[in-house]
């Protein structure tokens, strides 16, 4: 879109809490694996709290992420439709996805991509993303990011969440999640409900495809001393899509999934030598099933599949000093599958994969952190991979001038699809990747205003790509990714916030063969997003969102060109009470054509409102 390479001087995204005071946007999880100031990474993160996803109405958590830089999307038809998120242009497969912690890619999948089209906002209270590989804290898949979803955390005070909407395509979405402190006790539970009609996934369709969804969540702290503490979470969530598939009846097909994700994690947290060693231990489960029906006999939508993740893990932090401290760790990870199509017999595959890691966090001088670590993973079916990484952050001013730079690796081992028998290549080497970033973040204008602007490079070799001369995985693939991230934050007063970014992404096959020097599918090379909102005299609070996405191919071999669109949303809210509050918003409200995915669907103008309180 070449109206949208002036944004290319002037923008990039920073939260708009992150202005002058510390905010929780400003503490990170995802550099370390343990709370640490941003400040102090050299890694690119973005935080969206909950009060931002308040403030977009985020149905999707894809909603929110949309307005991040370095993020595309790819969404086949509605909500609830089979969603992927690219991170700096990495592969979907190559985008790691926690909740509360725990890994919740899907091991059953060719290639163990989230689905990111059944994670609705829900009871979420804070979603991190890291931009850039970081595998020696979090291992395989984070190439090209990390995508941390978090519950709503307890609370000190009791604190009652409720809310409901109603919009368009017989729309209904409800949530309610209590939170509080009692004694030794910390918790929060809640749940969520959402049903929508739909649209028809695939153009030109009459008959519509709807989705339900059903979700839960949960976390107890027992703090049974000062420095001992056990910790519990559990995340559940139920979805039907209904959907149209390109193999069967095209526009109308009537195939049904019924998709079922959960996690579970029992954990404990103590610390000793008067709280300079942070140790944390736990088991954590994952369990995902998927179950496929279609009247279209042979189809490949009639299956039955079963993934799951057992994984024991320590982690330790020891503070040396104020000048240094040591993050360690290690995990063993049990990795099921089952796969059945069309009601042939199961496709049964496992392995193990034992890992150790190490990073050194020095403070040598005022303002200055550097980081590096290595780790290695042993896996049951390939053998071991070996990962280095480093990076720096400087401050001279106290946080109003950082600069960053990060070098960083990231692997991502072969599915259990791609590397066993019958269908698999057990000679599959993981997919790697080697990555640097150079940064800058400035505040001015007393924390008023903000900029940023982050230059990436990333080349990854040995991507695994199906092979139509072998009839299998192999690792032929090789890509060459850089960008810039530029934006801008600005609160003129109390009562108006502008946020802004810009994404330049150039991410080009550079395998050997006809589609070499190509672009990758589905990832524009030019993107971003700006958001305005401002609390009125008359106490209503309107906003407002624009999307620009430039052109971008369907194919590997870039003859199915998608062109570029802009998407704008408008939106407004009244707090009738300190404790209610009345919203509604319209999205698309040019009633704009596009097309995010070629021949799939996309939603008109549409409208939704709702009310929620918070006690």
């Amino acid at each position: 879109m070449k109206y949208l390479k002036f944004s290319a001087a002037a923008l990039a995204i920073l939260p708009a809490a992150a202005f002058a005071q510390t905010t929780d946007e400003d503490i990170v999880v995802t550099a370390s694996g343990f709370e640490q100031p941003r400040v102090e990474t050299g890694q690119a993160i973005t935080v969206i709290a909950e009060d931002r996803l308040n403030e977009l109405q985020a149905v999707s958590i894809t909603d929110a992420l949309e307005t991040v830089p370095g993020i595309a999307i790819a969404t086949r038809g509605p909500v609830g439709s089979q969603t992927a998120v690219f991170l700096r242009a990495g592969n979907g497969s190559q985008t790691l996805v926690l909740v509360d912690g725990v890994r919740i890619n899907d091991p059953s999948s060719p290639n163990a991509a989230f689905d990111f089209g059944a994670m609705l906002t829900g009871n979420i209270g804070r979603v991190e993303v890291l931009r850039g590989p970081n595998s020696i804290i979090w291992g395989s898949q984070a190439i090209g990011g990390v995508i941390n979803v978090q519950s709503v955390a307890p609370t000190d005070a009791l604190v009652v969440r409720i809310g409901a909407e109603y919009g368009y395509a017989d729309s209904v979405r409800t949530n309610a999640n209590l939170s509080g402190t009692s004694g030794m006790f910390e918790g929060s539970v809640g749940g969520a409900y959402y049903r929508t009609e739909g649209i028809s996934a695939l153009s030109g369709g009459t008959e519509k495809d709807g989705y339900e969804n059903t979700s839960a969540n949960g976390r107890l702290k027992v703090n049974l001393a000062d420095n001992f503490a056990l910790d519990f979470r559990g995340y559940y969530n139920r979805g039907i899509i209904e959907y149209d598939s390109p193999f069967g009846l095209g526009a109308n097909a009537l195939p049904i999934s019924k998709n079922r994700q959960f996690i579970g994690y029992v954990g404990a947290q103590f610390d000793l030598a008067d709280g300079r060693f942070q140790n944390r231990v736990f088991y954590a489960r994952t369990d995902i099933t998927r179950i496929g029906s279609d009247p279209v006999v042979f189809s490949f939508n009639n299956f039955d599949v079963e993934g799951t993740i057992d994984r024991f893990e320590y982690r330790g932090a020891f503070d040396l000093g104020d000048a240094a401290t040591i993050v360690f760790g290690a995990e063993h990870e049990r990795t099921y599958a089952s796969t059945s199509f069309e009601g042939a017999a199961a496709d049964v595959a496992r392995n193990e994969v034992t890992s150790g890691f190490g990073q050194l966090i020095l403070r040598p001088l005022t303002g200055l952190t550097l980081t590096g670590g290595v780790r290695h993973d042993d896996y049951s079916d390939y053998g071991g991979q070996t990962t280095f990484g480093g990076n720096a952050a400087y401050t001279l001013n106290a946080g109003d001038t950082v600069l960053r730079a990060t070098y960083a690796e990231g692997f991502r081992a072969p599915t259990l699809s791609e590397g066993q028998p019958p269908f698999g290549n057990p000679d599959l080497r993981p997919e790697t990747a080697r990555n640097f970033d150079l940064g800058i973040e400035h505040r001015f204008l007393d924390g008023k205003a903000q900029v940023s602007a982050t230059y990436f490079n990333r080349r990854s070799t040995d991507q695994i790509t199906y092979s139509f001369v072998t009839f299998q995985s192999e690792n032929i693939g090789r890509v060459k990714t850089e960008g810039v991230e530029l934006g801008l934050a600005l609160q003129p007063t109390e009562q108006l916030s502008i946020q802004a970014n810009f994404t330049l992404t150039d991410a080009i096959n550079r395998s050997a063969g006809a589609n070499f020097g190509n672009r990758l599918e589905l990832r524009p090379q030019h993107s971003g997003s700006f958001t305005l909102d401002w609390q009125t005299p008359w106490t209503v609070k309107l906003g407002a969102t624009l999307l620009l996405t430039g052109d971008s191919f369907d194919n590997a071999a870039n003859t199915v060109r998608l062109d570029s669109y802009a998407l704008a949303n408008v939106r407004a809210a009244w707090p009738v009470t300190e404790a209610i509050e009345l919203y509604g918003r319209v999205e698309n409200v040019l009633d704009t054509e596009y097309t995010v995915v070629n021949r799939y669907n996309t939603y008109g103008r549409n409208a939704h409102v709702g009310v929620r309180a918070r006690f």
